[in-house]
């Protein structure tokens, strides 16, 4: 009969490609986790791992299990979100999480509502990929996108542009991106735009261009709210076709959570007021 711990088991050999990285995830002894696999394989008929250089690869035995911890994993954070919406304590943790290129003003935001709220723990994470909310990766997100993913709910607080910021006047020639950024608009304007001679120095992310220009590199292509914060001055006219907009987001299940809630309808008004936006947007919460 197989159990949750062989799902576990399976799992973690699988996600840490190997025995000792798993005994990280499980906490128990390598020999116990060798007995287990050898048991469960002898119950299975058959290998669930084949080795692979330095790795252990699941063979086609295993993706069952690797399916179930799947949607145990779906199935629980379904339970912890369930049981975090009925949380009407305005006390407790909650998790945001922001692109690099808002850190600086998600701090001061963060640092504004906890002043604010003294009962709840605050923690902030950076990461340029959408983290899952469904699995409580986060709570709350704040992204500058067009497309906000429909699984999530939430305001758009603000639209912000794009322009040529550089560190001084004389500065030549422009920061380009490398191919992880091949898909940011700006990326695909510079392709379109600027010369490759032109091109002096390639970054992998929109914070290291702007430190790029600040450093005289030339000019840098950002986010009106980024070359605002650094010690860059505008190197041409607004590039209207860039714009993008600005979302306070979190998952559906969460919008009656007391800290959740309080936090996206501070966010919301501290991020319309910091960012200056002379022309409010006019679409509304989508909840």
């Amino acid at each position: 009969m197989i159990d949750y711990d062989d799902v576990r088991l399976v799992a973690a050999i699988a996600a840490a490609g190997g025995v000792r990285g798993a005994q990280v995830r499980l906490g128990i002894h390598i020999a116990t986790i060798y007995r287990r696999l050898r048991e469960l394989e002898k119950r299975t008929g058959g290998m669930l791992f084949e080795r692979l250089g330095d790795n252990l690869v699941p063979t086609g035995r295993a993706e069952p299990f690797l399916d179930a911890a799947e949607e145990l994993r779906d199935r629980l954070a379904e339970v912890e979100r369930r049981v975090a919406a009925q949380d009407d304590r305005l006390v407790g943790p909650l998790n945001v999480t922001t692109a690099d290129t808002l850190l600086d003003i998600a701090c001061a935001c963060l640092k504004s509502f906890g002043e604010a709220h003294p009962g709840i723990a605050l923690s902030l994470e950076v990461n340029n990929s959408f983290a899952d909310l469904g699995r409580r990766e986060a709570d709350i997100a704040i992204r500058p996108t067009l497309t906000p993913p429909e699984t999530l709910v939430g305001r758009r607080v603000a639209r912000f542009s794009y322009a040529a910021y550089a560190g001084n006047e004389s500065s030549e020639g422009w920061i380009g991106f490398d191919a992880t950024l091949s898909a940011l608009p700006a990326a695909q304007w510079l392709k379109a735009n600027v010369r490759e001679d032109e091109i002096g120095l390639r970054v992998n992310s929109l914070t290291a261009a702007a430190a790029a220009a600040e450093a005289g590199w030339g000019k840098a292509l950002l986010p009106d709210y980024l070359g605002a914060a650094r010690r860059l001055s505008p190197a041409g006219e607004t590039i209207e076709e860039l714009a993008s907009e600005l979302w306070v987001l979190s998952h559906p299940d969460l919008k009656g959570n007391p800290r959740v809630r309080a936090f996206s309808d501070f966010s919301a008004k501290w991020l319309k007021t910091r960012l200056n936006m002379a022309n409010p947007p006019t679409g509304g919460p989508r909840y």
